[in-house]
C-alpha cells in the first residue's frame, strides 16, 4: 500500500508540473521575448524547365530574414532622419525546421519536381471550397502537403507567365487561413541572394514582404488610391498608393512624407530597409492567446 501511494504521489507531482509550465505562457507576448519560427521550404521544381535551387540559396533567404526582421540589415542607416526613431528590431527570427511533424530529424528542406507550377497555389481567399483543387498544396497531385500550424511553409516554385517571364513574385495567406495551404509562395528567382535571380529582386525581400502578411501585415499604402483608409498601423504615414523602382527621398501624397522604404511598399528590395514599432506590435500579436498563430508559439516553448 505504501508503494502505491509514492508512486502515485510521483505521477501527480509531475503531472502539475507540467500543467504549471503551460500556465505560465503569457496572454501576451512579451515585446522584448525572441520568437524563432520554425520553416520547411517546399521545393517544387518545375520538371520541364527546372530551376537549380541549392541549400546554398536556401540559407542565403533565411539570412535575410534574420536581418530584416531583427533590424540588422546594414541598408538600415538608408532610413531617413524622420524615421529613424520608428524602425524596429521586431525580435521575430526564423530558422529551418529541424524536427517535422512526426517527430522526426528534418533538414526543413523538401524537394519534389512535377509539372505543378506556382500558378497551381494561387487561390482566392473568398473560395476556400475549391482548396483541394490547387495541386501545389498535396503531395499526391504533384505538389508538397503543408506541415500544419507549427511551422511557417514556403513553396519555392515556378511563377512564369505564359511568356516564360516572372508574372509573379510571390504571395502569401493571412492569419487564419485554411492550414492546408497557410504559408508563402515565391518564385525562384526572387528567393535569396545566390542565382538564379532578377534585377532589382536580388536581395531576398519579396519573401520578406511576403511573411510580413503571413504575419498580418497590410500595404503600408493600405486602400490604394485612398489617403482616408491606411494600414491600420499608427507609426506608419498615411500613403495614398504603391512606390515602385527607387523613389527620391521626400516623396508625399496625403499631407505626410512617404515611408516607401518600408519592407511593406512594393519598391525595389535595394529601396526598402524597415518595419516599425507599430508593425512589431501587430504582427507579434498574432501569437497572444485566442490568436491565429498561437499554437506556433506553444510549440516553441
Amino acid at each position: 500500500m505504501k508503494k502505491f501511494i509514492i508512486v502515485f504521489s510521483i505521477v501527480l507531482i509531475y503531472a502539475c508540473s507540467k500543467t504549471d509550465a503551460a500556465d505560465n505562457i503569457p496572454d501576451v507576448v512579451p515585446d522584448d521575448e525572441i520568437i524563432t519560427i520554425p520553416v520547411v521550404v517546399h521545393i517544387v521544381n518545375y520538371a520541364p524547365n527546372p530551376f537549380d535551387i541549392s541549400d546554398e540559396k536556401i540559407f542565403s533567404q533565411i539570412a535575410v530574414l534574420n536581418k530584416d526582421f531583427r533590424k540588422r540589415n546594414v541598408d538600415v542607416t538608408n532610413v531617413p532622419d524622420e524615421f529613424v526613431h520608428l524602425a524596429a528590431d521586431t525580435k521575430i527570427q526564423f530558422k529551418l525546421a529541424v524536427i517535422d511533424p512526426l517527430g522526426n530529424a528534418t533538414t526543413g528542406i523538401i524537394r519534389s519536381s512535377s509539372e505543378v507550377t506556382g500558378w497551381d497555389g494561387k487561390t482566392s481567399v473568398f473560395d476556400e471550397t475549391a482548396i483541394e483543387n490547387f495541386k501545389l498544396y498535396y503531395s499526391d497531385k504533384g505538389g508538397q502537403d503543408a506541415w500544419q500550424k507549427n511551422y511557417l511553409n514556403i513553396w519555392v516554385a515556378d511563377l512564369s507567365d505564359r511568356h516564360g517571364n516572372l508574372g509573379l513574385g510571390g504571395y502569401a495567406t493571412f492569419p487564419g487561413a485554411d492550414p492546408r495551404i497557410d504559408g508563402v509562395v515565391i518564385d525562384p528567382r526572387v528567393f535569396g541572394t545566390l542565382p538564379p535571380l532578377i534585377k532589382n529582386f536580388d536581395l531576398g525581400r519579396t519573401l520578406t514582404h511576403e511573411i510580413g502578411h503571413w504575419l498580418n501585415l497590410l500595404h503600408i499604402y493600405g486602400k490604394d488610391g485612398d489617403c482616408e483608409e491606411g494600414d491600420l498601423i499608427d507609426d506608419t504615414p498615411t500613403q495614398k498608393s504603391q512606390y515602385l523602382g527607387v523613389p527620391s527621398y521626400p516623396q508625399n501624397s496625403c499631407e505626410t512624407n512617404d515611408m516607401y522604404m518600408n519592407f511593406m511598399d512594393r519598391v525595389n528590395d535595394n529601396a526598402m530597409y524597415m518595419f516599425t514599432h507599430g508593425q512589431k506590435k501587430r504582427m507579434r500579436s498574432v501569437f497572444n492567446k485566442n490568436k491565429a498563430r498561437r499554437s506556433l508559439y506553444i510549440s516553441s516553448k
